[in-house]
């Protein structure tokens, strides 16, 4: 064992162990719960293989934006284990995509958030979760979905309503529906007006490399209408080369990657 990377997701919580060669060696999942709870699953864990002495990093969701989650974490698992720092699920997914370099990350899972890095800070676009759904996110375009077939959804959770984007986006890759594609089209376009808002934030970029994950992200139908949309309508006007990929880097991976640079650092 040579380090450990945790993924805390809204659904579900991933803990990956890996050797010197970063290959995952053993790997423990549950349901996010409570904090608690994945307190509790993360130390009888960590006891049952002796592992609290190996480096580790947390990608926690929520850890930006609410100090008292990463406060909670440091101040029930510090002591434990081998703890070097808890970071955001969104800064573990940015890093799973570009490690230490810039780029921009979309996540177009339940909800949808652009995720980029300036002066070595962790940014974000989007990510408000308002009731009908992140602009271009899979409740969102699950929403628009359900209502215009009149299906009655207000007692399912943002999950299933979520599911349905799968339905759209098969619907319009094979059988052309022009509600789906419609419903697609108006998503790209959402998800567009996030870049042009980091763009903003930068001068003189002649490209950029976009990395996707999340459920309808990874679908290669939705990738490569979105890179075309995006091209199409972002590019052109700003004289930008825009290129979509999908990263292979697990969370928990970029994750442990980080808990041996902080413990190198600290030689």
């Amino acid at each position: 064992m040579y380090a450990i990377g945790i993924d805390r997701g809204g659904s579900y919580t991933r803990i990956s162990v890996f050797d010197s060669s970063f290959n995952e060696i053993k790997v423990h999942n549950f349901i996010s719960d409570s904090l608690e709870h994945f307190v509790k699953e993360t130390l009888d864990f960590f006891t049952s293989i002796k592992a609290e002495q190996i480096p580790t990093v947390i990608s926690c969701k929520g850890a930006m934006t609410r100090k008292e989650i990463r406060d909670y974490l440091y101040d029930n698992l510090s002591s434990k284990i081998n703890l070097k720092k808890v970071i955001s699920d969104a800064e573990g997914a940015h890093r799973a995509a570009f490690g230490e370099g810039n780029g921009f990350l979309i996540i177009v899972g339940t909800g949808s958030v652009l995720i980029y890095k300036k002066e070595n800070n962790y940014l974000i676009e989007g990510g408000k979760n308002p009731p009908n759904g992140d602009p271009g996110s899979g409740k969102w375009i699950g929403i628009k979905y359900l209502t215009e077939k009149k299906i009655e959804f207000k007692d399912w959770n943002d999950q299933k309503i979520a599911s349905y984007a799968k339905e759209v986006i098969n619907e319009a890759k094979e059988k052309k529906d022009e509600l789906c594609l419609r419903i697609l089209k108006e998503a790209f376009d959402e998800l567009c007006k996030l870049i042009k808002q980091a763009l903003e934030k930068f001068e003189n970029l002649n490209e950029i490399n976009i990395a996707l994950i999340g459920g309808a992200a990874t679908d290669d139908y939705f990738k490569n209408e979105l890179d075309k949309y995006a091209n199409e309508n972002i590019a052109k006007n700003k004289n930008i080369k825009i290129k979509f990929f999908i990263p292979n880097t697990s969370i928990q991976k970029a994750s442990a990657i980080y808990a041996i640079k902080l413990s190198n650092e600290k030689k």
